[in-house]
């Protein structure tokens, strides 16, 4: 290995200790609690949810095919918790209108930038800006009610907002979602697994 690899090497394994100690400080009290200010600054950092990973883009794949398999190609989506719009990105090839929704004006910023074909808004899902376009054919959230503070309320809410609805959260460390989510009327579920990880994914009909 030549040097300026070597050393491209270990600057980058720098910055990624840097951002697991960083997202481990900013991570404090967020879960389960609307703390929409400091998930903000949680994108001071880019991909902090390693995004980018062959895990996520597999997930990313698999929220698509079953889409298409449960739904078909739908006409408007709203992704809850848009992030940068890594997921945007595989959502646009399964709908005509794609509507980012998140909370972090930081992150929509760059998921403007990497999916020019959506449209993105800062906001949460009680929002009038949502409201005004409700409802929608799909709505789904993807790893995101782990920051909610009242799981059961934003479900209510995405089943006001959309005729269709899917969630996804991972299995066994977060298994305590499984009673609010598996008890609503007409769920079904089903596993997505990529080597170690394992997530659920949960899709209702609203009417």
């Amino acid at each position: 290995m030549n040097p300026i690899t070597l050393c491209m090497k270990h600057y980058q394994s720098f910055l990624d200790k840097l951002k697991r100690i960083w997202m481990r400080f900013a991570l404090r009290g967020v879960r389960y609690s609307n703390k929409y200010k400091k998930i903000d600054l949680i994108y001071l950092a880019t991909d902090p949810w390693h995004m980018s990973s062959p895990g996520e883009e597999y997930r990313f794949a698999e929220i698509n095919r079953l889409i298409i398999d449960k739904f078909g190609r739908v006409g408007s989506l709203l992704e809850i918790g848009c992030g940068e719009g890594h997921q945007s990105l595989h959502l646009r090839q399964v709908c005509d209108r794609l509507i980012g929704l998140d909370v972090s004006a930081r992150a929509v910023e760059r998921a403007r930038r990497r999916c020019p074909q959506g449209e993105f808004l800062v906001g949460d899902i009680f929002s009038q800006e949502v409201d005004a376009q409700a409802p929608f054919d799909l709505v789904i959230a993807s790893e995101v009610l782990y920051y909610m503070s009242d799981v059961p309320v934003v479900l209510r809410r995405m089943r006001m907002l959309g005729r269709n609805n899917l969630v996804t959260y991972f299995a066994g460390e977060m298994a305590n979602l499984d009673p609010q989510v598996l008890s609503l009327p007409g769920v079904v579920s089903q596993m997505v697994e990529f080597e170690n990880a394992r997530w659920r994914a949960v899709w209702w009909r609203s009417d």
